[in-house]
């Protein structure tokens, strides 16, 4: 289940480039595949990969949003989801949400993996990925994390129109994004990270068995959204990052384990294209978000950690009133507008 809040300032942007429905009820049927890969360059110039994914699973769902108030309820069909058989079992705890306010949109990640299977091991040739290469039950990945996009010109362009789905883009328009990121990685397995028979090719020579990796910095980019027929648009963001990274990796080598530490500077990847149809009573689109950790040894080659995900959603928007929810807003506001209690002097 997922919960989300907007705010809500209706006269704080440029109704003739876009149109806000927060007050009204919105309710959606949408499906959702989450993916994540750990993904290791053979060389500096990555001409051959080595990719650890989960087995993930298409989930479907409904939720409504609501003056501020958005809740999604996601459900795993085990009859789409019943290849455990080749791909292994992947347990998961998957908490990512993507906030998306008038003047800021969030991504927080926190994310608990255990089992995955080796997808890829040469992007020159890649294997058929009908089969897996290799099975790890006992590889585990942790990740916690938080990117900030401020949105420049937020009175013209809204990224709740295309992801939220509680606005309208009327005209076409873009925005300069930037911000903040901090993230960190935990990656453990029983055994080398990197199968023996590999190591040497993939610059891992000592036998990794256990890893933090972290980073930090600044993004920047630009967001657009193209209106077209006055209700289809598409609308695409990216925004390219630098930080300084660290990792302290454990070895097991026959002298026993071993760790090491490694400070570097690493880029960050964040972005999200959408496109559908948007109109005053009803949305129908998809949207695809992408996002990039950094995993810092002291070899020369580059490791990511990828994650993001697959959404189509079908809105329907009603204006109609929700007695509950409107008794619990209102006694929100009257508490807030209230404070603290004071003792009246005599």
């Amino acid at each position: 289940m997922a919960q989300e809040f907007y705010d809500n300032h209706p006269t704080d942007h440029d109704t003739t480039y876009y149109i806000s429905y927060n007050e009204q009820l919105h309710l959606r049927l949408y499906t959702v595949y989450k993916f994540n890969e750990l993904i290791v360059n053979a060389d500096e110039q990555g001409n051959e990969n080595l990719t650890y994914t989960p087995n993930g699973n298409l989930n479907v769902g409904f939720g409504f949003n609501y003056k501020g108030l958005g809740i999604n309820i996601g459900l795993n069909l085990p009859a789409i989801n019943n290849d455990n058989d080749k791909f292994g079992e992947t347990q998961k705890l998957d908490m990512r949400s993507y906030v998306y306010g008038r003047k800021y949109a969030f991504d927080l990640g926190l994310q608990f993996y255990k089992g995955f299977y080796i997808s890829e091991l040469n992007r020159d040739n890649p294997p058929n990925n009908t089969e897996p290469i290799e099975l790890r039950g006992d590889m585990k990945i942790h990740t916690v994390g938080v990117s900030v996009l401020k949105i420049h010109n937020h009175e013209k362009f809204s990224f709740r129109a295309a992801f939220a789905q509680t606005e309208v883009q009327k005209k076409t328009a873009g925005s300069l994004i930037y911000g903040p990121y901090i993230n960190f990685v935990r990656i453990k397995a029983d055994s080398s990270l990197i199968p023996e028979y590999i190591r040497n090719e993939y610059l891992l020579s000592s036998n990794i068995v256990e890893g933090w990796y972290g980073s930090m910095g600044i993004t920047a980019g630009y967001a657009q959204s193209l209106i077209l027929f006055k209700r289809f648009f598409i609308t695409a963001a990216a925004a390219l990052g630098y930080g300084a990274t660290f990792g302290h990796s454990y070895y097991e080598t026959q002298k026993g384990k071993v760790n090491e530490t490694a400070w570097k500077g690493g880029i960050k990847i964040n972005s999200k294209v959408a496109l559908g149809y948007n109109s005053e009573k009803t949305y129908v689109g998809g949207s695809f978000v992408l996002e990039s950790y950094n995993i810092t040894t002291s070899e020369k080659n580059m490791s990511l950690y990828w994650m993001g995900q697959y959404r189509f959603n079908i809105v329907r928007r009603f204006n109609w009133k929700v007695a509950p929810l409107d008794w619990v807003f209102d006694k929100k506001d009257r508490i807030l507008k209230s404070g603290p209690y004071k003792k009246e002097k005599n």
